[in-house]
């Protein structure tokens, strides 16, 4: 029934809370919500959004990273590049708090699962990338992306990522022109639904608490009217 389940999913927070306060006290789930909706999710986002998943890569788990990336490549084999700019942060909610049970040992990392779901408030708008100096003939792109991979594919990720080249610069986004618009239009503002799932890693190394990406799905978009 819809009373057992809210009871359940307290008592699931509850469980969480108490797992989550013995390395940190103070922690509470809505301090939590707070913090990540505030800060870490507009950076979180922006770094998504302009592919630099890198620079990710010390918030996600190995499996989301792996994931992204091979999303990041994708797009820049199609030579398109998103919108990047992040709008609002809304709607935050805490689904569910996944915990071990018992057997669950935090200084081992058997932190609970937070799901968090939010929404987006970004501009629908893809575009061709063509790089400066350049016209935007549409199959620039694909021929860069069957160069890089005919090459072994090294530039492609180092480009993908935002890191440096062979001529120690940064060849990244910014180092390339916006063409026609394929997909969207400049001022189709949407809500875009997404679910990430964290947990909390003690590193012994540094004895600090971070938390990790464990999970992270669009779950769908709306017009934003």
């Amino acid at each position: 029934s819809s009373v057992y389940d809210t009871l359940t999913a307290e008592s699931e927070f509850a469980a969480a809370s108490r797992q989550l306060r013995v390395l940190d006290p103070d922690f509470t789930l809505e301090g939590w919500k707070s913090d990540v909706v505030h800060h870490t999710l507009p950076n979180i986002m922006k770094l998504f959004l302009e592919g630099r998943i890198q620079e990710l890569k010390p918030w996600l788990g190995e499996a989301v990273y792996n994931r992204l990336a091979a999303e990041g490549r994708a797009r820049k084999k199609e030579g398109v590049k998103m919108d990047t700019n992040v709008l609002a942060i809304m709607n935050a909610e805490i689904l569910a708090c996944e915990v071990e049970g018992a057997s669950a040992n935090v200084e081992r990392g058997d932190d609970p699962i937070i799901l968090l779901h939010f929404m987006c408030q970004q501009i629908h708008c893809v575009r061709k990338k063509v790089k400066k100096g350049e016209k935007g003939d549409p199959r620039d792109g694909e021929a860069e992306a069957a160069g890089d991979e005919k090459d072994g594919g090294g530039d492609a990720k180092a480009e993908d990522e935002g890191v440096a080249g062979e001529d120690g610069n940064s060849r990244n986004y910014f180092e390339e022109e916006l063409g026609e618009i394929v997909e969207g239009s400049e001022d189709d503002i949407r809500a875009n639904s997404y679910v990430i799932a964290f947990q909390r890693e003690y590193n012994e190394e540094r004895m600090e608490l971070n938390w990790k990406i464990v999970d992270f799905r669009f779950n769908g978009a709306i017009a934003y009217l």
